[in-house]
């Protein structure tokens, strides 16, 4: 996405392709050079300032978190601390760091071009948008730490997290970006191959189409009621083209002010958080006979969602679980007393405890 779930609606484009194009070896000078200034400083103890080249993933919030489904009343506060924004710059790859010294100018340096796994496309017409990161690299390892949402239960086969190796914690701790919200103006990183296909990969409707290879591309953002609207209407959501901008690297300096103050950490914090799983996909858990370990975690019992109103609403209940208040990023845990992991509402249930729920189940068992 992302644009909530326009990316769902419109089909948005996959990536596809080779591999990275590598070096061959020898000295060779950097495919592209961007420059970046820090103008203030955060005023974080002991700080230590690196920006980082992130590239974006093409992400689907799950149904809860879409907006397009109202909370049912006591889920509110448990979706405001399990999901991140749906509009939100989510990272995939992190490609490059470089140390910053505020009020001077940074070199960010790129000697390979974009994998096939941050470009969005065909063969012939694809692109990446990456965003400039400021962060207090709190471990000193030189590179922003992305992390994962801490979710309940043990990886295994199909779960969100089977076979990732990505931490749920990191020290650093992100200040500021170029791109943080499509629902803020933005200064992106694009790189595009081939001809230019508009989908729900960070939109810029209403913007002309970014020039192939790399550019310092900008645009003013949109509201979520606009988003919203878009996407039930099959469209993107526009953009004022006044707000709009596209220029080469070498005539086009970036600037990431420190927000870290005045911005909320959570929506800062989730751009240090990569998802494992991109189709707005949810993993359900069957829930054990001994309670989960809830503590520091907020719960609520609700429907299972579903795109067509109360009609067609399930009877189904979910239990929804967040991470604690300490993890570095959002993410909800889906338990279901009948259901297949992919599917709770699947014909030939892997389980089904609606008629003997687990003595600590809280939720209504149908």
């Amino acid at each position: 996405m992302r644009v909530v779930v326009a990316a769902a609606a419109l089909g948005a484009l996959g990536g596809l392709g080779c591999g990275d194009l590598q070096g061959l070896g020898g000295s060779a000078p950097p495919l592209a050079t961007m420059t970046v200034t820090v103008p203030t400083d955060p005023g974080v103890a002991g700080e230590h300032l690196q920006v980082a080249l992130v590239w974006g993933m093409q992400w689907l919030p799950e149904l809860l978190c879409s907006g397009l489904v109202p909370p049912e009343g006591s889920d509110a506060p448990v979706l405001a601390a399990g999901c991140r924004d749906p509009f939100g710059f989510v990272p995939l790859r992190v490609e490059t760091n470089a140390a910053v010294t505020v009020g001077e100018p940074t070199e960010l340096a790129l000697t390979d071009l974009p994998g096939a796994d941050v470009l969005v496309g065909t063969l012939d017409a694809r692109v990446a948008f990456g965003s400039f990161v400021l962060y207090d690299d709190r471990d000193q390892t030189g590179n922003l730490e992305l992390a994962r949402a801490n979710r309940l239960g043990f990886a295994g086969p199909g779960s969100d997290d089977a076979g990732s190796n990505t931490p749920t914690e990191t020290r650093d701790v992100v200040l500021g970006a170029s791109f943080i919200t499509m629902t803020a103006p933005d200064t992106r990183l694009a790189y595009r191959e081939g001809a230019f296909v508009p989908s729900a990969f960070y939109p810029r409707a209403g913007c002309s189409d970014p020039p192939p290879a790399f550019s310092i591309a900008g645009a003013g953002g949109f509201t979520a009621q606009s988003a919203i609207a878009a996407t039930i209407a099959g469209m993107l959501p526009p953009e004022d083209p006044a707000q709009c901008s596209d220029g080469p690297l070498a005539a086009t300096p970036v600037t990431v002010t420190p927000i870290a103050a005045t911005a909320p950490t959570m929506e800062l914090a989730e751009l240090a958080c990569t998802e494992n799983t991109a189709d707005s996909s949810v993993r359900y858990r069957e829930p054990d006979t001994d309670s989960p370990d809830l503590t520091d975690r907020q719960t609520a019992c609700v429907h299972v969602p579903t795109l067509g109103g109360s009609a067609t609403t399930p009877s189904q209940i979910e239990l929804i679980v967040t991470g604690r208040s300490e993890d570095s990023c959002a993410g909800l845990t889906h338990y279901v007393l009948k259901g297949c992991r992919e599917d709770p509402n699947c014909e030939s249930p892997d389980w089904d405890h609606s008629l003997a729920p687990p003595t600590w189940w809280p939720c209504p068992s149908s």
